[in-house]
């Protein structure tokens, strides 16, 4: 048992379903609704390179360690298997900067079911080509380090027919409230 005057639940669609106490489906429509929405698998790839990838004007400053370069944002791209992406080391130098390396980049592969079955590896590789397609500095940079991190159930799978059941973020429980992709608000997951 839980106390608390507010409760916010925090969580991907897979997490709230499992979350959820059953007495809150059977009293409330809102709330059965939410096991009718689905996930879709993502994959995470961070890269690191030893330049800045994001500099597209001088591929001198790309090249330079000495200070940073590049785009310092969270990005977005209709261009490449992922759909947003970031340099780390550019976004948050408190915790990915580091002396003498260049960009960490980070790309965000959604919807990734194509890519699950497949090799770490081949993974990066495919990330490598589609970066270097996107920034022509990156092709002059080497790719120092990669990691790969895949969920099966991950993101809310937006789909026609799919806004009926997402809830609002204030629920008919007083004092619990939810957040997330799949509530009905007005951002998106990145």
């Amino acid at each position: 048992t839980v106390q608390a005057d507010i409760v916010v639940a925090a969580c991907d669609v897979p997490g709230i379903q499992k979350l959820l106490p059953p007495l809150f489906r059977e009293r409330f429509e809102e709330f059965s609704n939410i096991y009718k929405l689905t996930a879709v698998p993502v994959i995470t790839v961070q890269m690191r390179f030893n330049g800045w990838v994001t500099e597209l004007k001088d591929i001198e400053k790309a090249k330079d360690l000495a200070r940073t370069a590049g785009l310092d944002n969270l990005l977005y791209s209709a261009d490449a298997d992922y759909s947003c992406f970031a340099d780390l080391a550019l976004t948050s130098p408190e915790d990915y900067y580091r002396e003498g390396e260049g960009s960490l980049m980070q790309v965000v592969i959604t919807p990734a079911a194509p890519y699950m079955g497949k090799k770490n590896e081949e993974i990066v590789e495919e990330m490598l080509k589609q970066t270097r397609a996107l920034f022509p500095s990156a092709r002059e940079l080497e790719c120092t380090w990669s990691n790969v991190v895949k969920l099966a159930q991950s993101l809310y799978r937006e789909a026609p027919g799919n806004d009926p059941w997402r809830p609002q973020q204030r629920t008919p429980v007083d004092g619990f409230f939810l957040a997330g992709s799949y509530t009905y608000q007005d951002y998106i997951d990145s």
